[in-house]
């Protein structure tokens, strides 16, 4: 007797099961685009197979999810020989097929009417059949209910045809081979080796929506998401609609007015900068950061704003969106929300502006390249952007490699975003001036950036350049009064280039989130759609105050004074800073009036 056969017709039973479950996948992406050719138009032979290739990663993802219960009876049958495999494995495909056909039949169709990948959230719909069903023809409800079931069949079928009936014995030392094949499953699980783990920012690659969403897999989509979703609607009922209506009415006005013109033009070229971690108590003083401190007298500098959040994925939905932070998740992980938010991305593209974005680490990770691809980003580069010589610090490219993209494109305007990395831990750059590792690590990334704006200044890009420079988030600062911890969350917002008319400093007290309003009322666009981002230059801006979202828990910064707010007990956190009832009734209202709108994005 063969025991060595008897164990590669084990292994080959999974890969073969492996394989079927990846040409179904890959077929569903065919039907899917067949199916909504509308948005298929234009598109090329080259797109279509571009979509199979960039969409096998999460297919892949999927299948090795799908496995787990046929590796667990391969495994049971190293002890009992004789157990049917085929026939235990049935009834896991009795399950598996048509969650596989409702899944994908659903995206399909839902697709067509909505334009969007169907998540966990659209599951609210189940509970409703009757209303769903209501507005479909009867013709269409038995076509469709036709080639459920056939789908269903087909699936179930395939995946029987794959499973033998049952393996010949092996020797009990054959065992020692299946922790590979989990370990091997588990990475596959996983999405690979790297930092980011498996969600859909993988699928994305193009500038064209429906390819990238052509390339998502259904069933990981929806299954993803159901761990991404709640309902942050009904969280933190504080007021009744009326008491929170009158408490938030003048909190965020939605004035496109211009008193005060910053430019010289209103379609300038844009070169916004986003420095990792740069709190204003870190990077503004001639030690860490000469470089900036000098060019903040020569432009426009907002030496009052605060970041919204304490982590990169959220300071980037306050940036690009406008929308502050929630203090107990993250909005960029959740999959389409940057669809749904507004984006000043979205607005500049609309004017005509070309986009683009690069980092020089991980793209996928937190889902950013996905989020920022539904933001308005018509190029989003990661680090795979640039060549293994450049790829010098533990996150990725160190950021002087990353300002050697100085943009040249053909077309103008132009919006150019670059995220830097440097100034994060383990704080690995180049050079060493500063003793401390975390202070030198800044004064790095000072230094490029000092070496950037100069180069800049003396090409002809720079006489329609408008460069922005904000920060993510800020970083705690050692030696500040206990009383003053919410200064380590101010960071620098300031505008530099040939666009800017004349250097100026404003004090007003504003969010990171603001500045999507407040330039895009400077360009002369429209920012009635930003519900939570204001134009603070705006004569109507008559309520100051800015809120910092840290690990569940806000900070709301008013004339008055500031309060730190905890959202487990509900109370106010930190004795620090003095109990003010006005200031907590706003904080609360604020909160309430945040996690309520983010819940009824749709």
């Amino acid at each position: 007797m063969c025991y060595r056969f008897n164990m590669c017709q084990r292994l080959l039973f999974l890969l073969r099961l492996y394989v079927t479950l990846l040409l179904l996948f890959v077929t569903q992406k065919v039907l899917f685009m067949a199916f909504n050719y509308p948005y298929a138009a234009g598109t090329s032979v080259g797109d279509w197979l571009s979509v199979l290739w960039h969409g096998l990663r999460l297919d892949s993802v999927a299948a090795c999810y799908l496995l787990a219960v046929p590796v667990l009876v391969v495994l049971l049958t190293f002890f009992f020989c004789k157990l049917p495999v085929r026939r235990v494995l049935v009834w896991y495909y009795a399950l598996v097929a048509p969650l596989m056909a409702l899944a994908f039949a659903a995206d399909m169709v839902l697709y067509r009417y909505w334009g969007a990948k169907m998540d966990a959230a659209d599951l609210i719909y189940a509970a409703n059949p009757k209303d769903v069903l209501a507005n479909i023809s009867l013709p269409a409800i038995i076509l469709g209910g036709a080639l459920l079931a056939l789908l269903v069949w087909h699936y179930f079928r395939r995946l029987r045809h794959a499973t033998p009936e049952r393996f010949g014995p092996v020797r009990p030392a054959w065992v020692l081979v299946m922790p590979l094949v989990i370990a091997l499953q588990f990475v596959g699980i996983r999405g690979g080796l790297g930092d980011s783990t498996a969600n859909v920012s993988y699928a994305y690659f193009s500038s064209t929506p429906f390819l990238n969403h052509s390339a998502i897999n259904p069933l990981f989509n929806i299954s993803h998401s159901l761990f991404k979703t709640e309902d942050l609607a009904s969280q933190f009922q504080f007021f009744d609609s009326d008491n929170l209506s009158r408490l938030t009415a003048d909190t965020y006005p939605h004035s496109d007015a211009v008193t005060d013109t910053l430019l010289t033009t209103d379609r300038p070229d844009i070169l916004l900068l986003i420095w990792e971690g740069a709190g204003s108590e870190m990077v503004l003083n001639d030690s860490v950061g000469p470089n900036l401190t000098r060019w903040s007298h020569r432009g426009v500098f907002f030496s009052n704003c605060y970041a919204n959040s304490f982590r990169t994925d959220r300071g980037l939905v306050s940036i690009v969106n406008g929308w502050p932070s929630l203090p107990t998740t993250s909005l960029m992980k959740k999959a389409d929300m940057g669809r749904r938010l507004p984006s000043m991305v979205q607005s500049l593209r609309q004017a005509g502006y070309s986009t683009a974005f690069y980092y020089g680490g991980d793209i996928d990770f937190t889902n950013m390249r996905g989020h920022l691809s539904e933001s308005g980003f018509a190029q989003v580069e990661g680090q795979e952007f640039f060549s293994s010589a450049q790829v010098r610090a533990n996150w990725g490219v160190a950021d002087e490699e990353l300002f050697r993209l100085i943009p040249s494109p053909q077309h103008h305007p132009y919006l150019t975003a670059m995220l830097t990395l440097s100034s994060h831990e383990p704080w690995d750059v180049p050079i060493r001036r500063l003793h401390d590792p975390r202070r030198n690590a800044f004064a790095y990334t000072d230094a490029c950036l000092g070496n950037l704006l100069d180069s800049l200044s003396h090409t002809p890009l720079w006489d329609n350049l408008l460069v922005i420079i904000v920060a993510d988030h800020g970083v705690p600062v050692d030696g500040l009064p206990s009383s003053e911890k919410h200064l380590s969350t101010r960071i620098p917002l300031l505008l530099v280039g040939g666009a800017v008319k004349e250097p100026r400093q404003f004090d007003v007290l504003m969010n990171q989130s603001d500045l999507a309003a407040t330039l895009l009322a400077q360009l002369g666009m429209d920012v009635s759609s930003f519900t939570f981002s204001r134009n603070v230059l705006s004569p109507d801006y008559s309520c100051p105050f800015a809120l910092n979202a840290y690990k569940n828990g806000l900070y709301y910064v008013d004339t008055t004074g500031v309060t730190s707010f905890d959202c487990l007990s509900l109370s106010e956190q930190d004795a620090a800073y003095p109990s003010d009832s006005t200031r907590l009734q706003q904080t609360k209202a604020l909160l309430q009036q945040l996690y309520k709108t983010s819940g009824e994005l749709r």
